[in-house]
């Protein structure tokens, strides 16, 4: 887990759960949560121009997802779609940026988080 679920909760992250297939954000959406997975599983894909699915990466419980874009004001570049049934938490950008702010120790841990998944691609 990158962070504890009752620092999201307390931050104002809210809960909100979704079904396989159902589309937690979607490429070209403005990046402007938090989200953190709770239960279930998430891809990360993108279409190619003949409607091909690439997969870019799978997440399961206590694994982050789209946080790079919040410190860089991009819009997503692919998908995040839910694989089963999921329970996802999602904090407001400016309140996730506020709790990195005022925790360096978080803010290196998700730092820590960022780079093994570079390093991984």
């Amino acid at each position: 887990m990158v962070i504890h679920q009752k620092i999201l909760k307390s931050a104002g992250a809210i809960s909100k759960n979704y079904l396989a297939t159902e589309n937690i954000f979607t490429e070209g959406e403005s990046a402007q949560y938090y989200f953190q997975i709770v239960s279930g599983s998430v891809k990360m894909n993108k279409y190619d121009e003949s409607g091909k699915e690439h997969i870019q990466n799978r997440l399961e419980a206590g694994e982050c997802l789209g946080e790079s874009f919040l410190f860089i004001d991009h819009q997503y570049p692919m998908n995040a779609v839910a694989i089963n049934s999921c329970e996802v938490l999602s904090l407001k950008k400016s309140l996730f940026i506020s709790l990195m702010q005022k925790n360096p120790k978080m803010c290196f841990e998700i730092k820590k988080n960022l780079s093994k998944k570079l390093h991984f691609k």
